[in-house]
């Protein structure tokens, strides 16, 4: 039987791959995503770099290269089961740039846990040469709702 967290992580993402995301920014950044693979707190795939994502000169965005490493850190962490999180920090290190029309590998994987924040590895290769583009450590917290009704403070303003 399939965790349904593998399960839910899997069709997500197959679902903003083919241009069907919640936000246009994620449809954006990820159309065309083609998972390799996706286990508990493991998340490998390949992305297109499109001329929706470049700059001027024909290199990838370093903006958009951090908000894929965010979205498929998220992802990796949402695979390892707990639930929903928050991304509450994001360190990047670049070391390359892939170009227009160029392949990319994407791994994440969750490296720890501390209470209930979680981290994760985020490495981007380039596809021909397995040359390290750009990584990131994510760490993120259990994201908790909590409604507030009736609520009749004075603001301070």
């Amino acid at each position: 039987m399939v965790d349904p967290t593998i399960h839910n992580t899997t069709t997500y993402l197959k679902e903003i791959a083919k241009g069907n995301g919640q936000t246009k920014f994620e449809i954006l950044i990820l159309k065309g995503l083609e998972l390799i693979h996706v286990g508990k707190g493991i998340l490998r795939c390949k992305l297109l770099v499109t001329d929706h994502v470049v700059g001027e000169d024909g290199s990838w965005n370093a903006g958009v290269i951090t908000a894929v490493m965010d979205s498929i850190g998220a992802s990796a962490v949402y695979s390892a089961g707990g639930g929903l999180h928050i991304s509450v920090d994001l360190n990047s290190s670049f070391y390359s740039t892939a170009k227009i029309h160029e392949t990319v590998e994407i791994e994440a994987r969750v490296n720890g846990s501390n209470g209930g924040l979680k981290s994760a590895v985020i490495e981007i290769r380039r596809e021909t040469s397995g040359e390290i583009i750009a990584t990131g450590r994510l760490w993120m917290a259990p994201l908790s709702v909590k409604a507030i009704q009736n609520v009749s403070t004075l603001s301070k303003l």
